[in-house]
């Protein structure tokens, strides 16, 4: 077990490093290197990532709350 007292004695080093001159003109050019285009919308999804449909009852227990009372 580590003592509270050795613990305080440590040295912090932090575990990341950030680039010096902030979110300045950098931070533009690499958003366009991504191609941060139009979001794309439900209908323009392939079939296999579109959502499922919500049934009946599972979206009584959404409108509900929880359970629905009957």
């Amino acid at each position: 077990m580590v003592r509270p007292t050795l613990i305080s004695l440590a040295k912090r080093v932090p575990l990341i490093q950030f680039r010096k001159g902030g979110a300045g003109a950098g931070a533009a050019k690499s958003a366009e290197k991504l191609g941060g285009g139009a979001a794309i919308e439900d209908w323009e999804l392939p079939a296999r990532f579109a959502r499922k449909p919500i049934d009946p009852v599972e979206a009584a227990y959404i409108n509900n709350g929880g359970p629905p009372n009957y």
